[in-house]
């Protein structure tokens, strides 16, 4: 016995189309929807600023030390330095014992010398008195050996007074000549003395003058210091509205508002499809 198989085929086609129309509208708490448009309202009053006026203008100390340094730049001329530079440099010479030696030696040979002079032409006087008086009791004053022996004192008298008085004279010139190099020494010194402060009242004058340009510029700098920082305030203070409101929007872009906004839709919808539908079939039968 055989079997015989016959099939059959058929194919459905079906098209649809979709149409959708709606509006979907959030829905936020009055909170969300009053801080939002607050925010907005501050950004739009910034909208008429003028930019220029956001800007600090110069402070009045930093123009006033704007004008002092221009002066000092003009007033920067040494030439009031001049006198101290071109000045004769102090010199100070040495002293010289002769323009003092008559000083000390004047009156020790008016006192010393002359005085012992004086008492040795006494002594001598006494002792020509003494041998006069000595040849007469003798009886040979008048005889050519009074004579001899009278010569040999005058000879040793004028030997011992010109050795006395030149002994003399030599220890006062040596006293004298001792002081006046002290004096001369002490001159010196005094003429050293002046050299050097003259040297120190120039140099100090100088460094008045400097320390002066130096104070000068010390007040420049803190004036320009002082308007700068009252100039920084004062552009705060203009950025202030900005800077607020830069703020105000962070903070408002940081706070979770979609957590409390729903949602509402309007409107409706169509469709139309399109779909394909394929059956296949079997069929078994006896054949006669």
């Amino acid at each position: 016995m055989s079997l015989k198989l016959s099939g059959s085929h058929s194919k459905t086609k079906t098209t649809s189309n979709s149409t959708s129309n709606s509006t979907t509208t959030p829905i936020a708490p009055e909170w969300a929807s009053s801080l939002t448009q607050g925010v907005a309202g501050r950004v739009n009053s910034l909208m008429g600023l003028d930019p220029n006026s956001l800007v600090a203008p110069a402070h009045a100390l930093q123009n006033q030390a704007a004008s002092g340094a221009a002066n000092l730049n003009s007033s920067g001329d040494p030439s009031w330095l001049a006198p101290y530079m071109n000045a004769d440099t102090p010199f100070a010479s040495g002293g010289k014992a002769y323009d003092y030696v008559d000083r000390y030696l004047n009156p020790y040979l008016k006192e010393v010398v002359d005085s012992s002079a004086a008492d040795f032409d006494f002594n001598a006087g006494n002792v020509r008195a003494q041998q006069a008086l000595d040849l007469a009791g003798a009886g040979a004053f008048g005889g050519s050996g009074a004579a001899l022996t009278q010569s040999m004192t005058e000879g040793e008298l004028a030997r011992g007074r010109a050795s006395t008085l030149s002994g003399l004279r030599s220890k006062g010139y040596e006293t004298a000549l001792g002081a006046a190099a002290g004096d001369a020494e002490r001159a010196t010194q005094a003429r050293i003395a002046n050299a050097q402060t003259a040297l120190q009242d120039r140099a100090q004058k100088a460094g008045f003058g400097f320390q002066a340009g130096e104070n000068q510029r010390a007040n420049i700098a803190a004036q320009a210091g002082l308007g700068g920082t009252l100039r920084d305030i004062d552009q705060q203070q203009r950025q202030a509205p900005v800077s607020n409101t830069q703020q105000l929007v962070a903070m408002l872009s940081g706070l979770p508002i979609g957590l409390f906004t729903g949602e509402q839709k309007t409107g409706a919808e169509s469709s139309v499809g399109t779909g394909k539908t394929t059956t296949v079939g079997f069929e078994a039968s006896k054949p006669a």
